[in-house]
């Protein structure tokens, strides 16, 4: 753990309501895959710091000269600091890694932290998922009513402003990735022929999977498998093991149809022409996802 480099890591991130949750589901299946709750690490703690730490290193915002850390510790002893930081994070994720493994972190708005994760984790792997935006939205607005009151957008141009804020982070930032660091998924795609995809998200991962694992695997992971389970049972520990005991499961409504084009069903008409207009300037993007 004295360098933790991203070579075993892959981060699965998308627009919340884009299924990564399922996505993880699915790849978990293989035994070379570990896996374990949203840890947040870069979107709620490590990422922030490093942003402050850049955005203080402009004189002007502190309207008086140099303020924080910058008066202490260079650039590279403050990197230092934080990578020695980000591994302690990150060592229950990685200490029980065997040859070979993956560990999948499964945060949507990773999204959203993709530059800093690749300044500190070099070579780690990304693979975003991206799905219809008037679905997400959706499943957004759905969300908004019930399990995700707390968090969830309930108007429809916030929903839509999410998705935008989410692709678009991608979008900038996958540019710099190589291609063996970066893939794209569609959820329509892996929808439609999970077997092919999953192939090619293995491939992308160079490992290898025979057919009756995977088909083993895209069986048990679908809707209505998932419901039938009440959820995803991911096992955790940390302070939420007193309280919560070793499973964290969804709460009841997080599993929806599990299909696409339900914003057919879920969105009036009037929401429909709110979608529109909240999509309009960005309609090259949706272009490609609807």
């Amino acid at each position: 753990m004295d360098h933790v480099d991203g070579h075993n890591l892959l981060f699965v991130v998308g627009c919340p309501r884009s299924g990564t949750t399922w996505v993880q589901r699915l790849l978990a299946a293989h035994p070379q895959v570990k896996t374990g709750q949203e840890s947040n690490v870069f979107a709620s703690y490590v990422g922030p710091q490093l942003r402050s730490w850049r955005r203080k290193l402009n004189i002007t915002t502190g309207g008086r000269g140099g303020l924080g850390l910058a008066c202490y510790l260079t650039e590279k002893e403050f990197l230092f600091a934080l990578k020695a930081y980000l591994n302690l994070l990150m060592a229950p994720m990685l200490a029980q890694l065997q040859p070979g493994d993956i560990f999948l972190e499964k945060t949507p708005s990773h999204a959203l932290f993709l530059l800093e994760i690749l300044e500190l984790l070099p070579k780690a792997r990304f693979l975003h998922i991206v799905r219809n935006p008037r679905d997400v939205i959706a499943s957004l607005l759905a969300a908004s009513k019930s399990w995700g009151k707390t968090w969830a957008p309930s108007k429809v141009e916030q929903a839509a402003a999410v998705w935008i804020t989410h692709v678009e982070a991608v979008k900038g930032a996958s540019r710099l990735l190589r291609p063996d660091q970066f893939m794209e998924v569609s959820y329509e795609g892996l929808f439609s022929d999970q077997a092919r995809t999953l192939r090619s998200i293995l491939k992308f991962l160079n490992l290898d999977w025979d057919d009756e694992n995977l088909a083993a695997a895209v069986a048990t992971n679908s809707a209505d498998s998932i419901k039938a389970q009440k959820g995803t049972k991911i096992e955790i520990g940390g302070e939420f093991f007193a309280t919560m005991g070793s499973v964290a499961q969804e709460p009841s409504g997080f599993v929806r149809k599990g299909r696409p084009n339900v914003w057919r069903e879920d969105l009036t008409v009037w929401e429909r022409i709110r979608v529109y207009w909240a999509l309009r300037k960005v309609s090259d993007i949706v272009s490609t996802y609807s």
